[in-house]
């Protein structure tokens, strides 16, 4: 086969060589691009709650978005300041009953060399040096509080002006096809914002269900159980399982039977929200196969660690949507 004139061969190769360049690059940059994406969340919650203040009030977007950031950091500093001594409380509660009832767990099934294999694992993974090196591997560019301070000025500032961001990056796009690329956008934008105001929902329901039913149950601190189930069930599959084995652990020190009733707890509140609420919230957003969602929470934990892993959803609702957008509905 003959090779291609030296021209057009010398485009190729630099073609090839500028899409590896811009791989590594993604690849060196990925902590940072995944805040700039938790900034975008974070944008889509403030102009989601400050678009209706705008309609009914009539002021301008920006002011608008000020509002809704200046509440909602009231809102989280006021909080802290009320309750922040409540929640540290209840945190070291919970930290020091889920060591005692894995002590006395331990104690329980010391005849079991699997039981007691499983036991050791546990108590090495709940150790303050375990914790340590995932909250470092969450937070890996600035720092915990830089990161979040980045992403809240990020989230303020593409709330406030999109049309802008959105313009600059379709300025990079071909002319023929950036309207169909920023129609892609929009609607990527747009399922983002349902997905997200569904997934609170559901986040909102399991944790108070949660925390009446371990309550009910008499297991201890279901208060704060019930709140840790409902903030890591923003990560399905895997959130509500790890959900889970605290409150277990809690309930099986209290006696076999409590931890029986709890388990049962946890089962109802995932399979009511299985079969009732992600549906009724999937009808309005974005549906996503339970496969899917564990393969995204698997690939955005290898590439971006465990900040992927809290982000792998809205991240593939977006990739989704842009790919039915972009490319099979090219295809067709």
């Amino acid at each position: 086969m003959p090779l291609p004139p030296l021209p057009i061969y010398s485009r190729y190769v630099l073609a090839t060589l500028a899409l590896v360049c811009l791989a590594l690059l993604v690849v060196k940059l990925a902590p940072v691009l995944l805040l700039v994406f938790a900034g975008a969340v974070l944008a889509t919650v403030i102009r989601a709650a400050s678009r209706p203040l705008s309609r009914v009030s009539g002021i301008s977007d920006g002011i608008a978005v000020s509002i809704v950031a200046v509440a909602f950091a009231a809102l989280v500093l006021g909080g802290l300041w009320l309750f922040g001594r409540q929640v540290i409380v209840q945190t070291d509660e919970l930290w020091t009953a889920i060591q005692t009832a894995l002590a006395k767990v331990q104690e329980r099934v010391s005849g079991s060399a699997l039981a007691t294999y499983v036991m050791d694992n546990a108590q090495a993974a709940a150790g303050s040096d375990a914790m340590n090196k995932v909250a470092k591997g969450t937070f890996s560019v600035f720092g915990g509080l830089g990161d979040l301070i980045l992403v809240a000025f990020l989230a303020v500032y593409l709330a406030a002006d999109p049309a802008t961001y959105r313009s600059g990056l379709l300025a990079l796009i071909p002319g023929n096809t950036r309207e169909r690329v920023g129609d892609a956008l929009d609607k990527a934008g747009w399922s983002l914002r349902k997905w997200l105001v569904g997934q609170m929902g559901a986040m909102l329901f399991v944790g108070i269900v949660t925390a009446v039913g371990l309550w009910t149950m008499g297991v201890p601190l279901a208060i704060p159980l019930g709140i840790l189930s409902g903030l890591l069930d923003f990560v399905p599959v895997v959130g509500p399982f790890l959900a889970a084995i605290p409150g277990v652990v809690i309930a099986f020190a209290q006696g076999p039977d409590v931890a029986l009733k709890a388990i049962a707890v946890y089962v109802a509140v995932q399979f009511i929200e299985g079969h009732l609420v992600i549906p009724l919230a999937q009808k309005w957003a974005v549906a996503m196969p339970p496969a899917l969602a564990l393969s995204a929470i698997v690939a955005a934990g290898v590439v971006f660690g465990l900040a992927g892993v809290l982000f792998a959803l809205p991240l593939t609702v977006v990739a989704t949507v842009l790919v039915r957008e972009l490319y099979v509905e090219r295809i067709k």
